[in-house]
């Protein structure tokens, strides 16, 4: 048997997790050694610390520090290099290299710049690196660029594009000097300029705008009557700074005002700020005011103005190109379904292309452009689209998104539909709570067709809308009524990204106003490619800012996942696309998910089933506790997830969507996680085939296993089942006792039109059980033809080991304590045996622990031919101690012309009985004997002998196999 292979779920363990390593610890012990001068030693534990996965820069930097002690600096450079590889900002890492292995190099001088602001001590280092080099350093200090000059220099400038922004000319000196570059006041954290030492452009390049304080605006303004408010703002990124302001009356500016921080004194947040007083002319009809610097919005929206009919589609803009211009090239190319206006809002993209696009979008008329001065971000970007036009609805749209024919009309009717909807949200690929085919998770745009969701969206639920908790931001229609009352979004709390929505929805919730979903559009989403790998980070961050403004939301959302009110549509969605796949699909195979032999049977089913032209779904039964529901499958394919029906209230609808899909056969492959009751519905709905893959039928444990962990015979007296299942478990999840259970499988099994059985000897068994049954012989898998010559190697001496193979994945029903109790018989008597097994095992390590058995781990089924090559086994041994209904894994060995040792029960020993050339076991032979038997029949057997040999003190009585012709 191979791994993942057959009926024995038990016999597939989960690997062991490791033990969590204390880098703490080892740390301290390096210290330690060090302290004491033993630095072999603190090189060992060094050598141990840098090899914990995964990998920490930290780590790297102790145990560089290690091997620099003891004089190997070539090793604690790669360390301190790989470091700063890992982590560039690795500030230890840098320090190290300076004082441990200089010169420094780019990667080290980068992370010390990093840390100018917070540590004075690396400059110390970045002079001692000027003093060496002769090579000039600049780096930000309180937001100002400063610069270390090397003796001769004399001459610095800032510069940004073709403009000298500051520059300062020095006299030789004898000595490093260190001197301030200011950023001109108005386009402080706006530029990146480059810093030039005599003419030349430092190597580290242009000084991000982000170190020079990029503006992060906060206001507060209270509107103390029509003609008069008081604001309070400030730049968050440099609190000191005075914030200048624009009262503008639609386009026109109609005053400018400066809000300046109370001085001698550290600002620390807007009650610092003393309120500006800000009076508006008489006759402004719509005041808004502006930050001067970046244009956001300050104060509350105007009124709403007179609704021309357009919607603003607002797309900030920043950086990946391709994901940008698929977008813009859906958005303009699709027929909205409504008048619409399109902003894009260039928040300082770093790619010239996007800029470029944009720019020719413009001059095109196509869309309306606005650039902003420097990277603000989504929210304030959303702010500045959103207060361009005081009269539209609008949309935000994230540029990763992709839009189909007809979707803006679509959102604008579910918007209009209801005075009390302020925004609505469609289907999306990766929209959380909004998302297809997955729930709650996303689903990679890439394969999609965006245009045919959303056609089928428009098809199969036009019209329908549900009621959310919160709209989801990647594309969000927004009801200017809504915005006017609720009032912009927090740029100040969320600026970053990431939970803005979710609170202006809060917000605009208290007002009365409604969230909505659109159930008849879908939009297409890349998702996560604005942030990278920062978005988990961020977006949990989000949830903890919305839980402290508003707590019980989180609970509100995880209700609503919970109740999951959009179960219903996504299956309507899945049986609309199904449809599209094909008219009928009249094959039905009813089975849970037990993986190994059944699962591929079953594939082979499929597979044939296709070669006739007929198609194939599951039914598979999921239990969750006492909840049992249905999932309906497609075979390879998991874009349907959301076939899944309660049967305690949705069997008609199953049944119907059965119907409609063609239906006509059903195959019964197993009843696990079947109430019996539900059985029996589902069993007379179709005309059915049952399949037998092991004893679930009769045997709540299905594999006929009783506390000896061995074949228990099958007692008369279904009491002592009772009092089986009862102390070792119902494996099949049955609740009732086993003389009903038997009843109701006979039932069902009598009413079939066949039961197939892949051996005889399963016929045999269920014949007792169900005599009036259509028992239908049918091999699991195509014979095999006999090798020509035998693989297995001869042994050179009766001393070399004994090589025996032991396939499949071994858990207990596959023998597992048999082989672990051989293992320990060999070690304890130095017999000349070794276990290979070919697989992996419930335990792995007990097997190793005896020194006799090897294994191979996992493998897929077409290594298997040469891990046998590998391994060169003399025979093969399948300790399986209950009789299988067929067995994989004896194929693989059978087929490798093994001579095989085997216990005389169920289709293994069929199935060995007439192939020949092996060995049957009774049921209940001891290890002691197992082994002697393996040996002796090793002495005897050469590979041109062919045949059965069964051990002298073998009893017939200890087979229970009985049959009868007629059940043939």
């Amino acid at each position: 048997m191979s791994p993942g292979d057959d009926r024995d779920r038990d016999a597939h363990p989960a690997a062991p997790a490791a033990s969590p390593t204390d880098r703490s610890a080892i740390r301290a012990r390096i210290f330690t050694a060090i302290t004491n001068r033993d630095f072999d030693q603190a090189a060992l534990f060094a050598q141990y610390l840098a090899r914990i996965s995964p990998v920490h820069a930290d780590d790297l930097t102790v145990a560089a520090l290690a091997w620099a002690c003891k004089g190997e600096l070539v090793a604690a450079r790669r360390l301190l290099d790989q470091a700063l590889e890992l982590d560039p900002h690795q500030k230890m890492a840098a320090m190290t290299l300076a004082r441990v292995a200089p010169p420094l190099t780019a990667s080290a001088l980068r992370a010390l710049r990093w840390h100018t602001e917070s540590d004075p001590a690396v400059i110390d280092l970045l002079v001692s690196h000027v003093v060496a080099t002769g090579e000039p350093q600049g780096y930000v200090v309180a937001r100002t660029v400063r610069c270390l000059l090397p003796p001769l220099a004399r001459h610095a400038a800032l510069r940004w594009r073709h403009l000298t922004l500051a520059e300062i000319h020095l006299e030789p000196s004898d000595q490093v000097r260190q001197i301030a570059l200011p950023v001109p006041g108005p386009l402080r954290g706006i530029v990146d300029p480059t810093l030039f030492v005599d003419g030349i452009a430092l190597p580290q390049g242009p000084f991000p705008a982000s170190l020079l304080a990029a503006p992060r605006l906060a206001a507060v303004t209270q509107v103390m009557n029509p003609s008069l408010w008081h604001v309070q703002a400030m730049d968050r990124a440099a609190p000191d700074r005075p914030v200048a302001l624009q009262l503008r009356n639609g386009d026109q500016i109609i005053g400018r005002h400066i809000c300046v921080p109370v001085t001698n004194y550290a600002v620390t947040g807007l009650e610092d700020i003393p309120a500006t007083p800000i009076e508006i002319p008489a006759g402004t009809e719509n005041p808004v005011l502006y930050a001067d610097l970046t244009g956001e919005p300050i104060g509350p929206p105007p009124p709403v103005g007179a609704d021309d009919g357009i919607v603003d589609v607002i797309i900030p803009v920043h950086g990946d190109f391709d994901a940008t211009q698929s977008c813009f090239t859906a958005l303009l190319t699709q027929d909205p379904g409504t008048p619409m206006r399109v902003i894009a809002i260039d928040d300082a993209s770093p790619d010239p292309r996007i800029s470029a696009m944009l720019d020719d979008l413009a001059r095109g008329r196509r869309i309306a452009l606005v650039r902003n001065p420097t990277n603000l971000g989504f929210v304030r970007s959303v702010n500045i689209g959103m207060a361009l036009h005081h009269g539209r609805d609008l949309v935000l749209l994230n540029a990763d998104t992709v839009v189909a024919a007809g979707w803006l009309g679509r959102l604008r009717q579910a918007a209009l539909a209801s005075t009390e909807t302020g925004t609505v949200t469609p289907w999306s690929n990766d929209a959380t709570i909004c998302s297809y085919p997955a729930a709650n998770q996303p689903t990679p745009l890439a394969g999609l067709d965006i245009a045919a969701l959303d056609r089928l969206a428009a098809s199969t639920l036009s019209g329908h809308t549900i009621r959310l908790p919160t709209a989801v931001g990647f594309c969000m229609y927004i009801r200017r009524p809504c915005l006017a009352q609720t009032g912009w979004f927090d740029a100040d709390t969320f600026g970053i990204g990431y939970g803005e929505e979710n609170d202006f929805c809060l917000r605009a919730t208290a007002q009365g106003w409604q969230h909505r979903m659109a159930l008849n559009v879908f939009v297409g989403h890349v998702g996560g490619g604005s942030f990278g790998t920062a978005k988990q980070a961020r977006i949990q961050s989000a949830l903890r800012v919305l839980e402290r403004l508003y707590p019980g939301y989180g609970e509100e959302v995880q209700s609503f996942i919970a109740t999951d009110p959009l179960r219903t549509a996504r299956r309507i969605f899945d049986l609309a696309r199904l449809r599209d796949l094909s008219e009928q699909w009249p094959l039905l195979i009813l089975c849970a998910s037990l993986g190994g032999g059944t699962d591929r049977f079953i594939r082979t089913q499929i597979d044939q089933a296709q070669v006739q032209g007929r198609r194939a779904l599951i039914l598979r039964p999921e239990k969750q506790g006492d909840i049992v529901t249905l999932r309906l499958e497609v075979p390879d394919r998991l874009d349907f997830p959301n076939l899944v029906y309660d049967p305690r209230v949705e069997l008609p609808q199953l049944r119907d969507d059965l119907n409609d899909m063609g239906v006509a056969t059903l195959e019964l492959h197993h009843a696990m996680n079947l109430p019996p009751s539900l059985l029996l519905e589902l069993a007379s709905w179709f005309p059915n085939h049952a399949y037998i893959h092991d004893y679930g039928w009769i045997c709540p444990r299905y594999t006929l296993i009783d506390g000896s962990g061995r074949y228990c015979g099958e007692p008369q007296d279904t009491k002592i089942c009772d009092q089986c299942v009862a102390d070792h478990g119902d494996l099949m999840g049955l609740g009732i006792p086993v003389a009903e259970w038997r009843a109701i499988a006979g039932r069902v099994l009598a009413a079939a039109q066949s039961v197939t059985c892949s051996s005889a000897d399963t016929a045999r068994r269920m014949g007792r059980y169900v005599p009036t049954a259509r028992f239908k012989l049918l091999p699991a898998e195509a014979a095999h033809t006999p090798p020509s010559a035998i693989m297995a190697p001869a042994r050179s001496s009766t001393s070399e080991p004994l090589r025996v193979l032991v396939p499949g994945a071994i858990g207990p029903s596959k023998g597992y304590d048999v082989l672990l109790a051989c293992a320990h018989d060999a070690a304890h008597r130095q017999l000349p045996l070794q276990w290979q097994v070919l697989g992996y095992s419930m335990d792995d390590a007990a097997l190793l622990e005896t020194g006799r058995v090897v294994i191979s781990g996992q493998y897929r089924e077409e290594e298997v031919p040469a891990l046998m090559a590998q391994l060169r086994p003399h025979m093969a041994f399948l300790p399986s101690v209950w009789p299988e209904t067929w067995c994989y894994a004896l194929t693989h060995v059978m087929a490798a012309g093994l001579f095989i040792a085997a216990f005389d029960l169920g289709a293994q020993a069929e199935r060995l009985r007439q192939r020949g050339h092996a060995m049957l076991l009774p049921i209940h032979a001891a290890a002691p004997a197992i082994n002697d038997a393996l040996l002796q029949s090793a002495a005897s057997f050469t590979p041109d002998q062919l045949g059965l040999h069964v051990p002298a003190h073998y009893n017939d009585a200890d087979s229970p196999t009985r049959y009868s012709p007629d059940q043939e």
